[in-house]
């Protein structure tokens, strides 16, 4: 479709006293020729611009007014066939305006400040199809106001003051189709509606006449009025009546055999009788909206309506004469419908009833097919529906109930479409859904999930999972399964997490990247927004190139923690290794003490004294010095109790075992150092034990001390043997006379320090 948009511009010749309209095009869509304006200027002695603008569909030209805060109508184009003047400041109309309009099929007067004053006001538009009046202060028609609009087929004078019609009101209007007279003062009375005001109306099939009556009780449209309208297919008015007995739709109506919808509310009190639809036998579609009590008072109240199929109670629903209640009356409306026709029932906006009755025995009426209970505030629901495949229990407070419960007892049901929309759900029953395996749209929108919980793998049928505007951050682990489980099964599956924070992180990328693998099967997926780690919101052209971003980002990232881990985690080993390699031998002391902390205590005598004086730490090739010299001086001349390995040692236990229990077990550790201790690994495993058992007994200090047995030069001392003899003195064995007795008394001399 190719649109021209055209400024007009009015100038005046000096000759002439006639306006001539100039045509200046300027291509926007289209094709269009473009005049020089130095040529113009030349021919113009002064100009003034169109205030409207225009284009052409279809060689139709279109001229657009609105909003420009108009107080007069300006000259128009004859060729116009649809002119909008809505939303401007036009008082009044001059007669015969739009005499040479007659090709206009839409006119929009709505949203101004008209009067009308004479039946001129419309002269010309024999071709008018479409006229809006709506929102103006008319308060009178004229009689005849619309005489020669032959053709018109809507009229919607709305919101307009008119306090009353009579049989001219509507002279000429023969094949008007559609009539809106709401929110006016037409009280529904015979002065302000007499017989007749509706008779030129032959051809009307919808009228709505509601919001007319403000502050009346009774509000009963005259059947004498009404009953022109015998094509009426719709009907919108206001109903109310104090007196129960009185017939709300009475002997006007028969004559309505096409009359299919009735929609009638601004009712303050309403009560339905078994002979309320009597004269309304041909309805199909009944819509009770903004009652503030709706009494049902016999079973049979819809059981004249043999052809209904469409109920909608937008209303406070009451049982019986209370005013309020907070039980849902569904036994009391299911038994009025039970025997009808009815397929679809929609209840909502119930403020004031809270509880659905919780027997289990109401079935729903057998030809019902969709049923509504929305905005009701239900806390807990139970149906037996059987047929029903449409089912909408949304705007309600079913979140703390569903996270334990279902809605259905029926375990065989025809249910294809369920919302559960805007009902606080936080968490849903895991098996809500399993006896339902002909849903194909769930609606879940405007909730509080984090994750999706329930079992979908058993729908292969469904079509649309909506869980738009959740709080949803990102799908975990079970979720993906359980998507991936159905997608198996159902490739036609489209999924709606529009609205949900979404979050984008590197921990969260494999989530990320299966969105993007499954794509086709996510809503407007391209539109997601997503929140990152630091909080904040990237601005991005859609969600799959943010997600690619993130990739290269994380990649990089993930180099970086890896090398860094890798890098922290060599330092630590190193540092671990070092601390160990530093402390083995009073972590082996640790250990070997531990082990043996029980055989230990038994090692020490009542007395708290210990089994040796000496533990006598030596390498086997000076085992003749030890047996002969050391015995001899020590034992039989000093008295002293020495820890011999070959001798004391306990057979068949561990040698680690029994060098810790000497050493534990002994007040002091001699170590004849030699070349070949040095050498030997069982001597400096003893020489190191007892160095750290140096350590722990706190209260002597000196439980070690060196007897070098050999000379040995510096080098030759292992770093640990050789920072023990810079610290604490140590005695070198002589090998003559006068210095052995010196060296053995001195060793005596250790031993009882």
């Amino acid at each position: 479709m190719q649109f021209t948009f055209t400024h007009y511009i009015w100038t005046k010749h000096r000759e002439e006293d006639d306006d001539i309209a100039l045509n200046i095009n300027y291509p926007t869509k289209g094709k269009c020729m473009k005049k020089d304006r130095n040529e113009l200027h030349k021919s113009v002695k002064s100009d003034l611009i169109f205030p409207c603008a225009n284009f052409t569909d279809q060689e139709e030209l279109y001229v657009d007014c609105s909003y420009r805060n108009l107080t007069s109508i300006p000259r128009l184009p004859d060729n116009t066939i649809h002119l909008y003047l809505q939303h401007n400041f036009l008082m009044q109309i001059p007669d015969n305006t739009f005499e040479n309009m007659t090709n206009l099929i839409t006119l929009d007067l709505s949203f101004n400040i008209l009067m009308l004053y004479t039946k001129q006001t419309f002269t010309g538009l024999r071709h008018l199809q479409t006229l809006k009046l709506g929102n103006n202060i008319i308060n009178r028609i004229p009689n005849k106001t619309f005489g020669g609009m032959k053709n018109l087929r809507e009229l919607d004078i709305s919101y307009c003051h008119v306090s009353s019609i009579n049989e001219q009101t509507f002279y000429g209007l023969n094949n008007l189709v559609h009539l809106a007279l709401e929110k006016n003062g037409l009280y529904y009375n015979k002065k302000q509606l007499p017989k007749g005001s509706f008779q030129p109306l032959k051809s009307l099939k919808q009228l709505s006449v509601r919001n007319n009556n403000f502050g009346t009780i009774n509000k009963i449209f005259p059947d004498e009025t009404i009953a022109d309208l015998i094509l009426l297919e719709v009907l919108v008015l206001d109903v109310s009546c104090v007196n129960h007995n009185m017939q709300l739709f009475g002997k006007g109506f028969p004559h309505f055999k096409n009359l299919r919808t009735l929609n009638f509310s601004i009712c303050d009190t309403v009560s339905l009788h078994n002979d309320t639809f009597k004269y309304t036998p041909y309805l199909t579609n009944v819509y009770i909206s903004k009652c503030n009590i709706l009494r049902i008072d016999g079973l049979g109240a819809f059981m004249k309506l043999g052809r209904l199929t469409v109920l909608e109670l937008d209303i406070d629903i009451t049982e019986g004469l209370m005013p309020a209640v907070h039980t849902f009356p569904w036994d009391k409306i299911n038994n009025a419908l039970y025997n009808t026709h009815i397929r679809e029932l929609y209840c909502t906006k119930n403020n004031d009833v809270l509880v659905f009755p919780k027997q289990r025995s109401i079935r729903a009426p057998p030809n019902l097919r969709s049923l509504a209970f929305s905005n009701l505030g239900f806390s807990q629901l139970l149906l037996n529906l059987t047929y029903v495949t449409t089912l909408k229990i949304d705007g309600n407070k079913l979140g703390n109930y569903l996270a334990n419960n279902t809605y259905m007892m029926t375990k065989y049901n025809r249910l294809e479409f369920i919302s559960l929309s805007n009902n606080s759900i936080y968490k849903l029953n895991s098996e809500l859904f399993n006896d339902q395996p002909h849903l194909k749209v769930i609606d879940l929108s405007y909730n509080f999930l984090k994750h999706i919980n329930f079992h979908l793998k058993h729908m292969i049928h469904l079509e649309m999972l909506n869980l738009a505007n959740n709080s949803i951050v990102y799908l975990d682990d079970d979720s993906i399964a359980n998507i991936d489980q159905i997608l198996k099964e159902n490739n036609n599956l489209k999924i709606n997490l529009g609205g949900n924070p979404l979050n984008c992180g590197c921990s969260l990328l494999p989530y990320l990247e299966w969105m993007i693998n499954v794509r086709e099967h996510f809503v407007n997926f391209n539109q997601y927004k997503c929140i990152l780690e630091n909080g904040s919101m990237p601005m991005s052209n859609s969600f799959e190139d943010l997600i690619h971003h993130l990739q290269t980002d994380c990649m990089n990232y993930s180099y970086l923690i890896v090398g860094v881990s890798f890098t922290l985690f060599g330092f630590i080993s190193l540092l671990i290794a070092s601390l160990i390699y530093r402390h083995r031998w009073k972590l082996r002391y640790l250990f070997y003490t531990a082990k043996l902390r029980y055989a230990s205590q038994n090692n020490i005598d009542n007395r708290g004294q210990y089994v040796y004086d000496a533990f006598i730490s030596y390498s086997d090739e000076i085992r003749t010095f030890v047996t002969k010299d050391c015995i001899d001086n020590l034992e039989q001349d000093g008295h002293f109790k020495l820890c011999i390995h070959h001798r004391d040692f306990l057979p068949g236990a561990a040698i680690t075992d029994n060098i810790t229990q000497a050493i534990q077990s002994s007040q002091k550790t001699i170590c004849i150092i030699t070349r070949s201790f040095i050498e030997s690994y069982y001597c400096m495993f003893e020489y190191n034990m007892a160095r750290m058992e140096s350590i722990h007994r706190k209260k002597d200090k000196s439980l070690i001390f060196l007897v070098f047995y050999e000379q040995l030069q510096p080098d030759e001392l292992p770093l640990v043997l050789y920072e023990i003899i810079q610290k604490k003195s140590y005695i070198e064995y002589p090998n003559d006379v006068h210095g052995n007795f010196i060296f053995w008394e001195k060793i005596k001399d250790a031993i009882n320090i």
